[in-house]
């Protein structure tokens, strides 16, 4: 017979506000100390984090005298919440930290990167739909920036990286569905990616390259004008070379825009 434990399904959410869930159930996680401490213990799941690391990580450079103490605290109502919602023992101390044992797969963190690896996998082994449906699967598990909420310079840290990994996987998405043909339906999305990071090149070559095959040149071209305006205004620089043979391509209606090739190569 299963445990009650093992009946539950737990759900450890970090791709956006620090969320904990049972069965489908909000669990609220009280207090930025504990939300932080959690996250930061998720983020090594599985692996001992010191105690001078996490109270580096709640606190700061200027951590408090009573710092140890609060931490202990922290960890205590932690461990007492998630033993209440059905997972008792899973924070254990360790010699000098805390180790967070969260059952496999129900971190969304984890399964975010499970599913980059799977998608990589794919598309070496040329099965792009795959890869681009995987990828798709992974971007669908974010709610928002990476541990919004939370203020402290570790967490802001580790959230930075997984952001810059969702807007890589972003790119990674949209050059496959644009080499499968599906340029169409990604653009409305494009578009929203683009103006959200108005200097990420790689956004703004799909965005044209998208325009163009589906029969928006004029389009593509404004895109390309608004971005260089941009660089020139806020930066003092052109786009890089890639953007720039991009709109020559599209100036000269160049054969290869129309093919499935990728836009690393179409703009290298």
């Amino acid at each position: 017979m299963h445990s009650a434990a093992q009946e539950k399904v737990f759900d450890f959410r970090i791709l956006g506000p620090i969320e904990f869930h049972v069965s489908g159930r909000p669990v609220p996680v009280p207090g930025a100390r504990q939300r932080a401490l959690l996250c930061l213990l998720l983020l090594e799941s599985g692996r001992t984090m010191t105690a001078a690391r996490l109270i580096d990580g709640i606190w700061g450079e200027r951590p408090p005298e009573t710092a140890a103490a609060q931490l202990r605290i922290c960890v205590s109502r932690l461990r007492k919440l998630l033993a209440a919602s059905g997972l008792p023992g899973s924070i254990s101390t360790e010699t000098g930290g805390y180790r967070l044992q969260a059952p496999e797969g129900c971190v969304d963190v984890q399964r975010f990167g499970g599913l980059l690896r799977e998608a990589a996998d794919a598309e070496s082994g040329g099965r792009r739909a795959d890869a681009a449906a995987l990828l798709r699967e992974g971007l669908a598990l974010w709610r928002g920036p990476a541990a919004d909420g939370l203020e402290s310079p570790a967490v802001r840290a580790a959230a930075a990286q997984l952001d810059e990994e969702r807007v890589a996987a972003l790119e990674r998405y949209f050059d496959l569905e644009i080499q499968l043909g599906r340029h169409h339906p990604v653009i409305p999305e494009l578009m929203s990616c683009a103006a959200a990071h108005p200097f990420r090149e790689q956004l703004h070559c799909h965005l044209m390259l998208a325009l163009y095959r589906a029969g928006r040149q004029v389009e593509a071209l404004q895109a390309y004008r608004e971005l260089k305006r941009r660089f020139a205004d806020e930066l003092g620089i052109e786009p890089s070379l890639p953007l720039r043979i991009m709109e020559t391509k599209i100036l000269g209606q160049n054969p290869e825009l129309s093919g499935g090739q990728s836009v690393q190569l179409l703009a290298g």
